[in-house]
C-alpha cells in the first residue's frame, strides 16, 4: 500500500479503506456492548442468524451503491449524496441524522461510563468524561488522523472479539448447542425466520447514519470493480463481530442475567480472568470513541459544504471545537435514559426512517449500478 501526495491510498489496499473506516464507526454504535445484538437478532434465539444474514446480503448491495454514487458523481460528503439522491427535500436527512447522531452518542456515553465502572472502579461520569474529551480531540485533528485512528481501532477490536468469543462459547458450548438442537426461541415464541430476517433488513437502516462518515474515503476506489469489492467488504465485515457476539449469547439464552443487561458482554466475561475484562473496557473504549468521531466529522463537513456553497468562510478550530463539545455533551445528558431504551426504540425508530429518507431513493436512482450493463463511468457533477 502507498499514498499518493494528495492523500489517496494506491494499490489493493484502497478497497479496504472505505469498508475499515464503516466497521470502525459502526461497530462502536451498533455492536460493542453487546445489547444491540440481543434486541436485533438474539432476542430470536435459534432463529437469530437469520437477521445476520439480512444484514450482510442487504448491507453489501448499499453500500455498493453508495459507494458507487458517490465515486460516479464525486459526492464526498452526505450534502451533496442526499441532494443527488432526495434534491430539495435533502433537509428531511439532517432533520434525521443529526438527533439520531446525538442518540448515538447517548449510547456511546452510557455504555462508556457503565464499562470503565464494571472494569476499572471509576465513577461513571468519568467514563462519560472520558469519551467526551477523547472523541473532542481526536475529531479536531482532521480526516488523516480519523482514518488511521479508525482503521487501527476497527483491527484490534475484531481481533479482541475473536479472543473474547472464543472464551466465552468454549467454556458455554453445551447450552449453545442445546438452543439449537431445540430450536429454542422462547424469548419470542411466535416469531418465525422472515421476522428475524426483517429486523436484520431493517438494521441495516442503522449503517445510513455511518455512511456519511465514510464518503471522504471513497476518493480512494477508481472503478466501479472496487466500489463493489468495498461494498461487498462492508457487508461482510459488519456482520463477524455481528455472528461472534450472536454465538457468544446463545451460550447464554435465555437467562435474563445476560440478556436484561445493559452491557452483556460485561457479564458475560465476568467468569474469565480480571485482565480480560481490562483489555475489553480498553478496546471497546477505543471504538466508541471511533465511532463518535467518524459521525462528528461528518457532520462538521456538511455544515463546511454548506458554507462554502453559501460563499461562506468555514468553520474556524473554535468552531468545529464549539460544534463538537455541545453534540457530545448534549448526547452525555440522554445518556441517562440509559443504554436499553436507547437500542430498543430510539434505534428502530431512527433506523427505519433512514430507510425511508435515504435507502429507498438510493435503491430508486442508483439500482442501475447493479445491472451488469451499467457503464463504468457516469457524468461528474461539478
Amino acid at each position: 500500500m502507498s499514498v499518493a501526495g494528495d492523500g489517496i491510498v494506491e494499490g489493493s489496499a484502497r478497497i479496504f479503506v472505505p469498508a475499515l473506516m464503516f466497521q470502525a464507526v459502526a461497530i462502536g454504535g451498533t455492536y460493542a456492548t453487546g445489547r444491540e445484538i440481543i434486541e436485533f437478532g438474539a432476542v430470536f434465539g435459534a432463529l437469530g442468524w437469520g437477521a445476520g444474514v439480512a444484514m450482510a446480503v442487504v448491507g453489501a448491495v448499499l453500500s455498493y451503491l453508495v459507494y458507487e454514487t458517490a465515486r460516479r458523481y464525486r459526492l464526498f460528503d452526505y450534502s451533496a449524496m442526499t441532494r443527488h439522491l432526495i434534491g430539495r427535500f435533502s433537509w428531511l436527512f439532517d432533520v434525521i441524522y443529526i438527533p439520531f447522531a446525538i442518540a448515538i452518542f447517548a449510547v456511546l456515553s452510557s455504555a462508556t461510563g457503565n464499562i470503565l465502572r464494571d472494569t476499572l472502579g471509576l465513577d461513571y461520569w468519568v467514563g462519560v468524561t472520558a469519551i467526551v474529551v477523547v472523541s473532542a480531540v481526536v475529531t479536531l485533528q482532521g480526516t488523516d488522523v480519523i482514518e488511521k485512528f479508525n482503521g487501527i481501532g476497527t483491527v484490534l477490536l475484531m481481533a479482541g472479539y475473536v479472543v473474547f468469543s472464543i472464551l466465552v462459547i468454549a467454556t458455554h458450548w453445551d447450552n449453545l448447542v442445546r438452543v439449537f438442537s431445540a430450536m429454542d426461541h422462547s424469548l419470542r415464541p411466535d416469531a418465525g425466520i422472515g421476522d428475524a430476517l426483517l429486523v436484520g433488513a431493517i438494521y441495516v437502516g442503522l449503517g445510513f447514519v455511518v455512511y456519511p462518515s465514510t464518503l471522504m474515503t471513497v476518493r480512494h476506489l477508481q472503478s466501479r470493480r472496487d466500489a463493489a469489492a468495498a461494498g461487498i467488504l462492508t457487508g461482510s465485515l459488519f456482520v463477524v463481530p455481528w455472528f461472534l457476539t450472536f454465538f457468544a449469547l446463545m451460550g447464554f439464552y435465555p437467562s435474563p442475567v445476560v440478556f436484561d443487561a445493559p452491557v452483556p458482554w460485561l457479564v458475560m466475561l465476568q467468569e474469565h480472568p480480571g485482565f480480560i475484562v481490562l483489555i475489553y473496557g480498553v478496546l471497546v473504549g477505543w471504538t466508541l470513541v471511533a465511532t463518535a468521531v467518524g459521525i462528528l466529522q461528518s457532520i462538521i463537513i456538511r455544515v463546511d459544504q454548506t458554507l462554502i456553497e453559501t460563499g461562506r468562510p468555514t468553520l474556524t478550530f473554535a468552531q468545529k471545537s464549539a460544534i463538537t463539545l455541545v453534540s457530545l455533551l448534549v448526547g452525555a445528558l440522554l445518556a441517562q435514559i440509559g443504554i436499553i431504551h436507547l437500542i430498543a426504540i430510539g434505534y428502530l425508530i431512527g433506523a427505519i426512517a433512514l430507510l425511508v429518507v435515504f435507502g429507498l431513493p438510493l435503491v430508486v436512482r442508483s439500482g442501475k449500478f447493479l445491472l451488469p450493463g451499467a457503464r463504468e463511468t457516469g457524468e461528474i457533477a461539478p
